[in-house]
């Protein structure tokens, strides 16, 4: 049984090992000077940041996980921790079969009567759980995941002691705030928890499966959900190479190439059309399977995009690709980083610098994944707060284009991904639910046209009963007559374009496919609306005497 003073003093420990006590004293005061004698690493000859990671990565998945996530927060922290964290492994040895059988057991039954054979040595090892290779007695292959025993426990304590520390660092130094550990403590806790429950993996599988599935010779592994549970997750078994090796995959008959596009495509798929996207495409999540097509692994981490913040990481990608850098300003601000007005120049200026820094028509001058990893340290620099999952963006987008450029040199992002881009954001605009917006909206606005006769019928209602007094120069009255027939063909209109729209809506809403005829008539009705809006606005700007 892991108690929590039994890991606080392990956690201490190590921290002496590796150079921090002094960091430890200033969060718990004494608990260093308790442990002086304890014997030092060698690491004279380590920076600061290289004696963070091995730290971390001793003192085990909890702390390593955390790290992990604390290194896709680029805007907050210096680059050199940043490389480093991003060097964390959670590999470990594997644990001896007997160990974790009976957690199979616990999930699948008799494993003689669920599978034909199981391997007892594993094909892969991490921190939270090991993988074993097996056969169903319906002669189909899997991948078994369990997860290792007591490894919830030792989280919890570890959860708590962070919580702890973030609690202590906040209330001894208030300039940390602005960094919010305890918000990142609870929102890790959140995610880890979640990964915990094996469930939620084959969740993910399930719901990413048909949206990679739309991208050719992309695919994810079956899930065999009557033989998993939370702790165990069966999974159809894909042989294959890793992503990230090249002659591997030029060696089973694949183009580098096509696995670069394919994969970049599915990605940017992922995130601007669905909103829900695999966040940690490293080359152990990644395979290319003997008949060429790209697999997805691990479906622990994922990440999600609210609908109405798509549209501005469209336009930020197009403010990249196309240099406009008021364009990606705009979307910063519609994703909720706010820029002061003082400091806003100042901004664009550091923003074009990088822009055509890393700008250019080839490939050898046009880095986007390089652009992409500079952007954090600018928004470091002006000390903005970031939403999460824009940073979780940066970092899979920016992973995803270096691994573009490892499997092939020649592969240009603007080229192959840019149009493809450019195509999403029309049918981005012409979806289903952008018309629905539309059409919520411009109801919205017929509603407020339709209460102006109420309000006028109040008005005139109380200069009749001579609640209001009007004065009304003789010399005026002509041109007030003319004034109001004017308002009446303005209103006239108005309610022509309101019953358009209407009428569209409710053929929108009741037509239960795009493909159908009111869908198309609906459409049409609002081109129509569109065009007499614009029409009418252009006679009120450009014709002199019609305001």
């Amino acid at each position: 049984m892991v108690t929590r003073l039994r890991r606080y003093s392990q956690i201490a420990d190590i921290l002496i090992k590796y150079g921090f006590g002094i960091a430890l004293e200033q969060v718990d005061p004494g608990s260093a000077r308790r442990r002086f004698f304890r014997k030092k690493a060698q690491v004279n000859n380590l920076s600061d940041y290289e004696r963070i990671r091995l730290a971390l990565e001793e003192l085990g998945p909890t702390f390593v996980k955390f790290g992990q996530i604390v290194s896709t927060r680029r805007e907050m922290f210096p680059e050199e921790l940043i490389a480093e964290l991003q060097k964390l492994t959670d590999k470990v040895p594997s644990l001896p079969y007997e160990e974790v059988q009976p957690t199979i057991l616990e999930s699948c039954g008799s494993i003689d009567e669920a599978f034909e054979c199981l391997e007892e040595t594993p094909i892969a090892a991490a921190s939270l759980s090991q993988v074993h290779r097996g056969m169903l007695r319906d002669g189909s292959l899997v991948a078994v995941k369990v997860q290792r025993p007591d490894i919830e426990e030792v989280i919890e304590v570890d959860l708590s002691i962070l919580q702890s520390f973030a609690e202590r660092i906040e209330a001894r130094y208030p300039e940390m705030k602005i960094y919010n550990p305890t918000g990142m403590v609870r929102e890790f806790a959140i995610q880890i928890r979640r990964e915990l429950d094996f469930r939620n993996d084959g969740k993910n599988a399930d719901h990413l499966r048909p949206i990679v599935a739309e991208v050719p010779h992309v695919r994810v592994p079956d899930i065999y959900w009557q033989f998993s549970g939370k702790k165990v997750l069966v999974m159809e078994y894909i042989a294959g190479v890793r992503v990230d090796d090249v002659e591997s995959i030029r060696l089973i008959g694949a183009n580098p190439h096509d696995v670069a596009n394919r994969g970049t495509k599915c990605y940017i798929k992922q995130i601007l059309k669905y909103g829900f996207f695999h966040a940690d495409p490293h080359g152990g999540n990644l395979l290319v399977d003997m008949e060429g097509d790209l697999v997805f692994l691990d479906f622990g981490s994922v990440a999600m995009i609210r609908p109405e913040r798509k549209e501005a990481i469209i336009t930020l990608l197009l403010g990249i690709l196309e240099d406009d850098v008021d364009e990606i300003v705009d979307s910063f601000i519609l994703l909720g980083v706010n820029i002061d007005d003082r400091y806003l120049d100042a901004f664009k200026d550091d923003l074009y610098g990088i822009l055509s820094e890393y700008s250019g028509s080839s490939i050898e001058h046009f880095d986007l994944s390089g652009l992409m990893n500079q952007i954090p340290g600018l928004l470091n620099r002006y000390q903005l707060q970031v939403p999460m999952n824009l940073m979780q963006v940066i970092k899979v987008i920016a992973m995803v284009l270096d691994t573009g450029r490892h499997l092939d040199p020649d592969f240009h992002f603007s080229t192959e991904v840019g149009p493809y881009i450019k195509e999403m954001e029309i049918d981005h605009i012409l979806s289903r639910d952008t018309i629905r917006y539309v059409a919520k909206e411009a109801m919205d606005v017929v509603d407020d046209v339709l209460s102006v006769p109420k309000s006028l019928n109040r008005a005139l209602t109380k200069a009749t009963d001579g609640s209001i007094s009007i004065d009304v120069a003789a010399s005026d009255v002509l041109h007030l007559s003319r004034s109001i027939d004017r308002a009446s063909n303005k209103l006239l209109v108005g309610f022509i374009v309101g019953a358009i729209v209407i009428g569209s809506s409710m053929m929108l809403f009741l037509s239960p496919e795009e493909t159908s005829v009111p869908y198309h008539l609906a459409l049409f009705g609002y081109l129509s609306a569109f065009v007499i809006g614009v029409y009418s606005v252009y006679r009120v700007w450009k014709i002199p005497g019609y305001e």
